[in-house]
């Protein structure tokens, strides 16, 4: 026969404490997340009434709506990507930083991640390219433009330079045979090159790099180092970069811009028109027509529009204007 065991109860006065304690902690678990969501929602409403005012809210909206067509957030892994839709706002952005905190308060997540989540690694670097292009971020090193042509690159601290925009190899022990694509190790304050202009965002690694180049001794480099502002330092002039680092002057004395408009006379870097061109302004208004064999700069991305593709070229200066791809070759 099985014993007949009870727990003992507990005593109402004890009773009424845990019953009392657990409303209060329900009413203050109930509080917090009903006080969440009236202030998100405020929050929201608020930066949703600075549309007419604000470019840079319209622009996170857009970027939402092709992000999550269906308007439905918990949707948002599976309901599609409007990758053109993206590319076309990323055209108009002038403040990258001012459209993520616009995104922040009306969704409450973090633009770069979400646009990491939902577009490809090329289609990522086709936004942050674009974005790079227009006028207001030329030069500017923001999470959107890494830097403009011509821009010279100093190291904030110890960096690896590498040969190519991929931070998976460190030069550890363990990495031995691996591809080995670090260039050399700069020492902080060091000059490196100068910005030509293109960038690539290693996905694998997190890491935004810049491409660099330089002449020295007759030898022409091209290399790649972190865009990151914790590791590098960028200068419009060489007069600015000496009078923060005056121990780079026989360093800018010896390695020195590439010839033929700068970085550009490198083969594959350079857009020649093979016919007769018409040359578009960042409006698309024309403005001359070149003629055929004219080096008119690197390319930066192309847009597609009904039957007629158009590519954006970059002057060495930093001048940008459209031509109709079919008119161009790369060199």
């Amino acid at each position: 026969m099985q014993p007949n065991i009870s727990l003992p109860s507990l005593a109402p006065d004890v009773q009424r404490k845990v019953l009392r304690g657990a409303v209060i902690l329900g009413s203050l678990t109930l509080g917090y997340f009903v006080g969440k969501r009236i202030f998100e929602k405020y929050r929201a409403r608020k930066t949703a009434m600075l549309v007419d005012q604000s470019p840079e809210v319209r622009q996170a909206m857009s970027l939402r709506s092709g992000m999550n067509p269906s308007g439905v957030a918990w949707l948002m892994w599976g309901d599609g990507t409007k990758e053109d839709a993206i590319l076309q706002v990323a055209q108009q952005i002038q403040d990258l930083d001012a459209v993520a905190i616009a995104y922040r308060n009306l969704y409450g997540n973090e633009l770069i991640k979400d646009l990491q989540s939902e577009l490809s690694a090329k289609d990522f670097n086709d936004f942050l390219q674009s974005i790079s292009s227009n006028s207001n971020n030329s030069g500017k090193n923001s999470s959107g433009s890494y830097s403009a042509p011509q821009r010279l690159i100093v190291a904030l601290q110890t960096v690896y330079v590498r040969t190519s925009p991929d931070a998976s190899y460190h030069g550890r022990i363990y990495e031995v045979g691996e591809n080995k694509n670090i260039f050399k190790t700069a020492r902080a304050g060091e000059f490196i090159g100068y910005a030509t202009g293109k960038q690539h965002y290693d996905a694998k690694n997190g890491v935004p790099f810049i491409e660099v180049a330089y002449k020295k001794d007759g030898v022409s480099n091209v290399l790649w180092i972190s865009a990151s502002s914790n590791y590098t330092e960028q200068f419009s002039s060489k007069v600015a970069l000496l009078a923060k680092y005056p121990q780079n002057s026989s360093a800018l004395s010896s390695m020195l811009p590439l010839s033929l408009l700068g970085w550009m006379g490198l083969a594959g870097n350079r857009m020649v028109t093979k016919e007769h061109a018409q040359v578009y302004n960042e409006s698309f208004k024309p403005t001359e027509v070149i003629p055929s064999g004219m080096l008119v700069g690197y390319p930066v991305m192309t847009l597609t529009g009904g039957a007629h593709a158009y590519t954006l070229v970059r002057t060495a200066n930093g001048k940008d204007r459209w031509i109709e791809t079919q008119s161009l070759t790369q060199q």
